[in-house]
């Protein structure tokens, strides 16, 4: 009776090892969608021209350099939101995850920020020199 209640014990062991084994390595499974976040640069931003409405609303047309993309975007600032002042950003890289036809970063005190992008296009060759 003893023998048949060790191996008793030792197949649970053995199935708690392999459960957990399993937990672990799920979260790793290659294929997983992860938000991908990438190095982006500003290379032009300026306050968006209001024809009528709302010019209460501050807005910005940003244009931002992310791989071999350009993406062209409509920053719109919330209510009570400080200004970001757009035009310092100019010529900075940050870090962008764009999700869909939203771009999403992290301005200089960690605080995200989303613009609507408008248009995207393949950036030019680099001229060899």
């Amino acid at each position: 009776m003893r023998v048949e209640n060790s191996r008793f014990w030792s197949k649970v062991s053995v199935g708690w090892v392999l459960i957990v084994i399993i937990w672990l390595a799920v979260p790793q499974a290659p294929g997983q969608n992860k938000k991908a976040w990438q190095t982006g640069k500003v290379t032009q931003a300026k306050e968006h021209q209001v024809t009528s409405g709302n010019t209460e609303t501050k807005q910005y047309d940003v244009t931002i350099k992310v791989g071999k993309k350009i993406y062209s975007g409509l920053y719109t600032m919330k209510e009570g939101e400080p200004d970001l002042g757009w035009e310092n950003y100019v010529g900075m890289e940050r870090l962008v995850l764009i999700e869909g036809d939203t771009l999403t970063f992290n301005d200089v005190m960690g605080r995200p920020h989303s613009l609507k992008i408008l248009s995207s296009k393949d950036a030019p060759e680099a001229k060899a020199k």
